[in-house]
């Protein structure tokens, strides 16, 4: 017994799941930030509900007004969707864009131009199946190259790798196996085509899910990790980090320097100034104290105008003056930008660690080098020194 698929069944799965997913997604992302490529993909999906929808209504409208329709439909509908699953990857560059105007263009313009000279049926088809192809085709190989490639994007690329072969078979079958094929006629190639799609529904958007989860995961961990006002590591990201770095030092026996430094007079700074004038100068700081601390440093905002550092593998020599370029650099900052003549009080101690040694007791002995440098007037360095 032959089986035989009935195409307009499949037509109403497709609205049905378009529909069902466009609604899913709709109210998943509603209380969500609003972005590009989350907003590309809703309306994507409500694009295809109207395309899948718009070919149940051939048999009761003009054809000359309906195919182009469906095909502009399908068109936008699918540049949207596979836009936005590019973004959320982060491979839609410059390079994406002019690929996908021109093909957009060359894709209309063919369309155009079977439909004026050449209205077959079978040359619409493999026309809109080449352009799906592809479409297809340029994320599938973007998103299978490389060995560092993650493997949600590994698999997205092979699925498009799949509806890229059934747009392929569709094409052939179209232009050279069956002069009489439509977008309705049931065959093998068509139920490729309908597979590839039904794939595409399914992968598309459980992609769009994980990825969206993905970056919700990111923007968290980047909150949990940075201080939000200066971009430098957060106090718990810093002591987590310093705890790796010094165990680090135990094992390899090399040096350990912590530096704590504080902004002097900094609550005059916001009463004169104000906030904004303060948080400024926070910013101008961190930047200044992070563009010479140079590289494999650790750097962090431990409270509100305090800020530590550690030093991997420089010695007491090396770190002083590390330490009193930092000091001199803050100053000459302040003073050429003329940003409330801000200056730095830092405490810095060095130890060759042992497995007894730790971040929380290195903080207190440092703590202690940073106040006498307060207590002796600011604006400079002080080593702390068990003598």
């Amino acid at each position: 017994m032959e089986f035989q698929l009935d195409i307009r069944t499949l037509l109403y799965l497709f609205i049905l799941g378009n529909l069902f997913t466009g609604l899913l997604i709709t109210f998943y992302r509603l209380h969500s930030p609003k972005d590009m490529a989350s907003a590309l993909f809703i309306g994507g999906k409500w694009v295809q509900v109207l395309f899948w929808s718009s070919i149940l209504l051939w048999d009761y409208l003009p054809h000359k007004l309906m195919i182009p329709l469906s095909n502009f439909l399908i068109l936008i509908g699918g540049i949207m969707e596979i836009t936005a699953l590019m973004m959320m990857m982060d491979i839609f560059g410059r390079t994406a864009r002019l690929y996908y105007a021109l093909l957009t263009a060359l894709s209309v313009t063919s369309f155009c131009v079977i439909a004026l000279f050449f209205n077959q049926a079978n040359l619409r088809v493999a026309s809109a199946s080449l352009s799906v192809l592809l479409y297809v085709l340029y994320p599938a190989v973007r998103l299978s190259a490389g060995k560092e490639t993650p493997p949600l994007h590994r698999m997205t690329g092979l699925i498009f790798y799949g509806m890229a072969f059934a747009m392929l078979a569709r094409f052939i079958a179209a232009l050279f196996i069956d002069p009489e094929m439509g977008a309705l006629s049931a065959n093998m190639a068509q139920y490729l085509y309908y597979v590839g799609m039904f794939f595409m529904l399914v992968s598309g958007t459980a992609a769009f899910i994980l990825l969206s989860n993905g970056h919700s995961y990111e923007k968290l961990k980047r909150i949990a990790t940075y201080d939000s006002l200066t971009g430098i590591l957060s106090r718990r990201a810093f002591l987590l980090e310093a705890e790796l770095k010094l165990a680090l030092a135990v094992k390899k026996g090399r040096p350990f320097s912590l530096l704590l430094l504080d902004l002097d007079h900094f609550k005059r700074i916001n009463d004169t100034y104000g906030h904004d004038k303060g948080d400024g100068v926070l910013q101008e700081f961190a930047l200044t104290v992070q563009n010479n601390l140079g590289n494999g440093a650790l750097f962090g905002r431990v409270g509100g105008e305090e800020f530590a550092a550690v030093l991997y593998g420089l010695g007491e020599a090396e770190s002083s003056r590390k330490t009193e370029q930092l000091r001199m650099a803050v100053a000459e900052t302040s003073r050429i930008t003329d940003t409330a003549g801000y200056t730095v009080s830092i405490g810095v101690m060095t130890v060759i660690p042992d497995p007894h040694t730790s971040v929380n007791m290195l903080f207190k002995l440092c703590d202690r080098a940073l106040y006498q440098a307060k207590q002796e007037g600011r604006n400079r360095v002080v080593r702390y020194s068990s003598q």
